[in-house]
């Protein structure tokens, strides 16, 4: 299975994919394309609430005490239409999309929440975490390209049945389910 992601941004996206165990960044949207890719996880809102400044789906992310930025905010905008634009763009190829939130799959998988990604200690730390799900190669060094590879990493979970949607009325967030941990 082959899975992307995408870590949205205004002026520059980044775009990952997960081909068996290994992850990696790719230079291009038409890479991505290219790779034949059967479903992609987007960082970023695929909808804007219906009233207020948080949809259904982040209040439930809020509920389980993952912090957000809320997709009605002004600021969040321009990410948000952006991140639309290349949902639809994938869907018209024939490839599914879900929302993702890479910062709620570290909470809930134990990525190294604690830490900052934009601190070089703390983005060491979260790719040590996730390199006991996936195999990061030299191209995966900023965290965008963690976000990118997470946002992939989740749909991944979710196609091996171990993540779930968040619905409501104006918009779903994909998220894994919680690692179980055997006990020794």
């Amino acid at each position: 299975m082959k899975v992307g992601g995408i870590d949205v941004g205004i002026r520059k996206s980044v775009f990952a994919v997960i081909d068996g165990p290994n992850a990696r960044v790719l230079e291009s949207y038409e890479h991505l394309l290219s790779e034949n890719v059967s479903a992609v996880g987007i960082d970023a809102p695929l909808s804007f609430p219906e009233s207020g400044a948080f949809r259904e789906c982040e209040r439930e992310l809020l509920r389980m005490g993952i912090r957000l930025f809320p997709s009605g905010a002004g600021f969040f905008r321009k990410v948000a239409e952006r991140g639309m634009e290349i949902a639809r763009n994938l869907q018209e190829c024939g490839v599914e999309v879900y929302e993702v939130y890479p910062y709620a799959t570290r909470v809930i998988l134990g990525l190294a929440p604690e830490v900052s990604k934009r601190d070089p200690d703390g983005l060491i730390k979260i790719m040590q975490a996730l390199s006991e799900h996936v195999r990061l190669d030299s191209s995966v060094r900023t965290h965008d390209d963690v976000d990118a590879v997470i946002s992939a990493m989740t749909v991944m979970l979710y196609k091996k049945g171990a993540g779930r949607i968040l619905s409501g009325k104006d918009g779903s967030i994909l998220i894994p389910e919680p690692v179980r941990r055997k006990k020794s």
